[in-house]
């Protein structure tokens, strides 16, 4: 099932790493998660803090996803990156998979710095931050597809394909787009 829903051995391999750390009601913590164990995968990794509802804050993004988004993100809110009409869905989701632990499997489209739009699928896990008390995101960013042009500004334009990954606690309900459900019996 895990094979069907996440397309890339990357994407893979991070949700195996993920899924070996220890938990506590189903999430890892921030202080177990080490970078060097999934190094090859960190170039297209980032980890967003939940610090409000308004504010998504990078606390780091990797090599590959700073080339692809033009700047160095760390340290600023992520949704200050989505158009208007994509930032209410995109604050939705997350509060979703925030207030029921799940994984989620997602393809976001927006524009790099060359003006080329691009359908970017993305693997989304949940992380607690005992040192804040904040949740986290930890994100695995992969095949991008080239979809068009646009010469306009550099936001993400929608959130698409969304898929609920269940990690032991269920499937979320919620009324977002008819989202997929895939249990993949986490531990």
């Amino acid at each position: 099932m895990l094979g069907e829903v996440l397309k890339t051995a990357g994407a893979k391999q991070f949700y195996d790493y993920w899924d070996s750390l220890p938990k506590v009601n189903f999430v890892p913590d921030r202080k177990d998660f080490s970078p060097p164990a999934v190094h090859r995968l960190m170039p297209s990794v980032s980890i967003l803090e939940i610090v409000a509802s308004d504010r998504f804050v990078f606390r780091l993004v990797g090599t590959d996803l700073v080339r692809r988004m033009g700047f160095d993100a760390t340290g600023q809110n992520y949704l200050d990156s989505f158009s208007p009409e994509a930032r209410a869905t995109y604050v939705d989701i997350v509060n979703t998979q925030i207030n029921h632990p799940c994984g989620r499997r997602s393809v976001l489209k927006g524009r790099e710095p060359s003006g080329i739009l691009v359908r970017v699928e993305v693997l989304v896990l949940p992380m607690s931050f005992q040192a804040t008390g904040h949740p986290l995101l930890v994100s695995c960013f992969a095949n991008d597809e080239s979809i068009g042009f646009d010469p306009s500004e550099r936001v993400i334009k929608g959130v698409e394909d969304v898929i609920w990954i269940d990690i032991g606690a269920g499937i979320p309900a919620t009324n977002l787009a008819e989202p997929e459900q895939i249990d993949l019996g986490g531990t």
